[in-house]
């Protein structure tokens, strides 16, 4: 089965990384998602999320947890895969840039902008942060 991981770059400021997934994508075109992609054959999930941000935005996750393991919502029309995502609140490599043609554009959201987005990928992306920022 496809494995994902995705980064859900959080900062200071409690604003959001999300890219808008290109308009060829095959899953999820055209929808804000985190920024990620597929795990390779023998690749750990850390492995794969460090390779996956520095290809698609230049940084590289310095501290991350794992807060969501899902199945695809839709596998009759994405094809089955499990999704990892992860949420990382300290990364080298300064501010994003957008490296690859997996995002036609990227950007900082706060939870509030999230939520109206009419094309989020996974809605649960806002519940993911807010569990990861509340208090133990």
């Amino acid at each position: 089965m496809l494995e994902t991981v995705s980064a859900l770059f959080l900062r200071a400021d409690g604003r959001v990384l999300l890219g808008l997934r290109a308009s060829w994508k095959r899953a999820w075109a055209d929808h804000w998602d985190a920024i990620g992609g597929r795990v390779e054959m023998g690749e750990a999930l850390d492995a794969a999320l460090i390779r996956e941000c520095r290809e698609e935005v230049g940084l590289t996750p310095l501290a991350y947890r794992l807060m969501l393991s899902a199945q695809e919502r839709f596998p009759e029309r994405n094809g089955a895969a499990l999704h990892h995502i992860y949420v990382v609140p300290d990364w080298d490599g300064g501010e994003p840039e957008n490296l690859s043609d997996e995002h036609v554009r990227i950007a900082w959201f706060s939870l509030d902008e999230m939520a109206a987005l009419p094309n989020l990928t996974v809605p649960d992306l806002i519940a993911v942060v807010r569990d990861y920022a509340a208090p133990p």
